[in-house]
């Protein structure tokens, strides 16, 4: 184990995980949550409890797929980076006066999306960029291309994109754009609000903090409606993996229903498969609760089930996405 002792100097908390469990926690995030009488290792585990998740791998994506959390009256601040094996993760307290005035400047729209359009459209003006890498997801099946850039207006972007891509559109509007800029790379995630032909106009940019551009494909949605069973209770999933699950719900006791839950069947066509589950979040659109997402494991036999069943229908709609405008 490294020595990180170093970073107890730091006046920011830093948490630092080693194949996603706990290595090191500093003395400065003890003391903003207010545990710093505890030991390192109890502390670790009242952590678990405060954001209410199941364990340490679970905390450890709690805290990759967010760039701030709510604790009490506190709102901390998430920033990442990755050091050989190490994953750390660095938490500054916001001002509550700050803090108040994000969900403010959220609430009155003040932040339009407007202002972050006109200074998307800058950057890519003066780091001269013309080629973009673009993704867009159908069925849960990411196509990935270069995008050409012909045109950049005063708050949005046109770029060619690879024809196959068009038929994402029967299903969303949302882009990803991977930018490689003077400072670093970026991912832009926007939306496209005309398309003709190829040529897509985006705007309603922000900055995606998630890795769902390293995304390996092997995440589909199904053709038909497949259910899961949790006790009495039946769900209708969304879209499932070999690492994780989607599950549609619309109510806080549907939501905590499932959380307790440690276990669920899975009904896939003939077979019926049993996810062990690690809650990992809820998404959420203007306040309605949408899906709520596990990370599974199966046993050897049905994990292949699974596996076959993916694959089969990853081809399916790579079918569908080859004959699309032919």
């Amino acid at each position: 184990m490294r020595d990180f002792s170093l970073f107890d100097t730091l006046p920011i908390g830093v948490i630092v995980f080693k194949n996603k469990k706990v290595e090191f926690i500093n003395e400065h995030i003890l003391d903003v949550l207010s545990i710093g009488y505890f030991s390192k290792k109890n502390a670790i585990d009242i952590i678990i409890k405060i954001v209410d998740v199941k364990d340490e791998e679970t905390l450890f994506h709690f805290f990759n797929n967010r760039d701030h959390f709510d604790i009490s009256t506190k709102r901390m601040q998430i920033e990442r980076s990755r050091y050989e094996d190490y994953d750390i993760f660095a938490f500054m307290r916001i001002n509550p006066s700050i803090a108040t005035k994000i969900i403010f400047d959220d609430n009155s729209q003040i932040n339009k999306k407007a202002d972050i359009d006109e200074k998307i459209a800058k950057l890519f003006k003066l780091n001269n960029i013309q080629k973009v890498k673009v993704m867009t997801l159908y069925k849960g099946v990411p196509l990935k291309n270069y995008g050409k850039i012909v045109r950049i207006n005063m708050d949005s972007i046109e770029v060619i994109v690879e024809p196959k891509q068009r038929i994402s559109l029967l299903e969303r509007d949302d882009i990803l754009l991977l930018v490689n800029t003077k400072k670093g790379k970026s991912v832009l995630h926007g939306q496209i609000v005309k398309s003709d032909n190829n040529l897509f106009t985006i705007k309603n940019f922000y900055l995606s903090k998630h890795d769902v551009h390293l995304r390996d494909g092997l995440r589909v949605k199904f053709d038909i409606s497949t259910i899961v069973k949790a006790g009495d209770r039946e769900f209708e999933v969304y879209d499932v993996s070999m690492k994780g699950i989607s599950i549609k719900i619309s109510s806080e006791d549907e939501e905590e229903f499932l959380k307790a839950k440690s276990s669920l069947k899975l009904f896939l066509e003939d077979d019926e498969l049993y996810l062990t589950l690690k809650y990992l979040k809820t998404i959420r659109e203007n306040d309605n609760i949408l899906k709520i997402i596990f990370l599974i494991s199966l046993n050897s036999e049905d994990y292949s089930k699974l596996n076959q069943f993916i694959v089969k229908r990853q081809n399916e709609i790579l079918r569908e996405i080859h004959e699309y405008g032919k």
